[in-house]
């Protein structure tokens, strides 16, 4: 539980930080007199697919324009209203440990279980917790050294008989006009996803 919301906070903690030097430009460049389209294909050759979205770079320059850079902050100011209490450490381990007794809970059911949003569901697992979901991967059915051995026996003790009573011990074999057939229907691959850590090894079926 505590790696999975070290790796979850450190996560956040790195897209912050990264925020935080995004705004820091924007507030430069606005203060330079740079429009925000400017502003974006700037970063867009820097940052790449990581950069902001052009509407949100506007939304940063429109609210930088015509401050005193001495007078801005970057970080997210403290807001009034009521935090966000859903993804507290409480609901996280909430959260953790419905996932750890069933590997394909889903979302809506620690929702419904938890009276609390799927979307903080869907943000404390992925966000906080680090988890995501994956399929099986199918691996064909290794016999064991034992296995192997059993086998072996037994197809020599046939043939030895075979050898020493020839066509009657043919005939003494009884066979059936029925055959019992276990059958059953495989998962689809969206029935067989687990959540997984990143690091952790894929499940398997045979």
């Amino acid at each position: 539980m505590c790696a999975a919301i070290s790796v979850g906070e450190k996560m956040a903690s790195v897209r912050n930080y990264h925020l935080m030097k995004e705004r820091s430009v924007i507030e430069f460049l606005t203060a330079e007199g740079c429009s925000a389209v400017v502003i974006h294909k700037i970063m867009k050759a820097v940052c790449g697919d990581a950069c902001l979205t052009e509407s949100k770079v506007r939304k940063w320059a429109r609210f930088y324009r015509g401050e005193d850079p001495k007078e801005t902050t970057v970080p997210d100011r403290k807001r009034p209203w009521r935090p966000v209490s859903a993804t507290d450490t409480m609901h996280q381990q909430k959260v953790d440990e419905m996932i750890v007794a069933n590997r394909r809970v889903k979302q809506k059911d620690i929702a419904n279980a938890l009276d609390i949003s799927k979307e903080r569901v869907h943000h404390i697992i992925t966000v906080h917790l680090g988890y995501r979901k994956v399929s099986p991967r199918w691996v064909p059915i290794q016999l064991t050294e034992k296995m192997k051995a059993q086998r072996k026996t037994i197809c020599t003790k046939l043939l030895e008989r075979f050898t020493h009573d020839g066509e009657r011990f043919l005939r003494s074999i009884i066979t059936g006009d029925e055959s019992w057939v276990h059958h059953y229907g495989p998962e689809s691959k969206m029935q067989s996803m687990q959540y997984r850590h990143k690091n952790s090894p894929a499940p398997e079926e045979v």
